[in-house]
């Protein structure tokens, strides 16, 4: 009787374990790019760093965020950040120019079996997404 028992637990509970660790490499993957995007959008909102047409500048931005994502064993294609310097967005009522940095990542998942019960599908796509003042 309890063998059978054991039949039956086990498999579900290693499905939610192996569930719980998907999503929780999943949750902290999202929040080193929310950071890696804060960085990018900082660096990005510097006297020194405006684009204005030169790409040279364009890819000093995207190097940063991607050597961010580097020291947490992230890698990320250069295209899959997009920089926008002309963002509007209001503060205090004036409205200001700011630098928006929007990061999209393919994410495969850890456990394809898993994927088949949790509804992750095969590749997640995780965006992130931070906004600075431009100080220029």
């Amino acid at each position: 009787m309890a063998a059978a028992e054991l039949a039956v637990i086990v498999p579900l509970f290693a499905i939610l374990l192996l569930g719980v660790i998907e999503v929780g490499s999943m949750t902290r993957e999202h929040q080193v790019l929310q950071n890696a995007a804060r960085e990018g959008a900082r660096f990005s909102a510097m006297a020194g760093n405006r684009i204005n047409g030169y790409p040279a500048v364009e890819a000093r931005i995207k190097d940063r965020v991607i050597a961010y994502l580097q020291n947490e064993k992230i890698t990320l294609n250069p295209a899959d950040i997009n920089i926008n310097q002309n963002y509007l967005m209001k503060v205090n009522g004036v409205n200001v120019l700011g630098s928006e940095i929007i990061i999209s990542y393919q994410r495969h998942v850890m456990f394809t079996g898993v994927s088949n019960w949790i509804s992750l599908g095969p590749i997640s796509t995780l965006r992130s997404r931070a906004v600075f003042r431009n100080f220029y």
